[in-house]
């Protein structure tokens, strides 16, 4: 039990959770600055049953992982590159989300809307619109 309340436990969960909530923070703020406070609703913060039943499944992978293997997460260098990967991952979307503009919305489609423009390129000046 005392492997569960370890320094490294503690700050790789404690990474895990800030990590997530500035995900579902961000989008629903980015969704609401892009498409309008009045248009924004809790489906924006992307939270489903599915959703969160895999986030106790990660949970519980990683407390039996920590219980039994506790040696394996002390190698601090996989935890922070993980770390790395997934802030690298954040930039990338929240800079393809701005780059889409009202285009972006978090529903998959399967038909094209009409009102939706598929962006293409930015650069300097107004972006190719297809």
């Amino acid at each position: 039990m005392t492997e569960i309340l370890s320094y490294t436990a503690c700050r790789q969960l404690s990474q895990m959770f800030i990590a997530v909530i500035f995900f579902h923070v961000s989008e629903y703020f980015l969704a609401a600055f892009i498409h309008g406070k009045s248009s924004v609703t809790l489906k924006s913060l992307l939270i489903s049953k599915h959703y969160l039943l895999a986030m106790v499944f990660s949970l519980l992978e990683y407390l039996i992982e920590v219980t039994f293997f506790p040696e394996l997460k002390e190698y601090w260098v996989i935890s922070d590159l993980g770390l790395v990967l997934v802030v690298v991952g954040e930039i990338i979307r929240k800079t393809a989300i701005i780059t889409a503009g009202q285009s972006f919305t978090h529903m998959i489609r399967v038909r094209p809307d009409e009102r939706h423009q598929l962006v293409t390129h930015v650069g300097s000046g107004v972006p190719f619109v297809n």
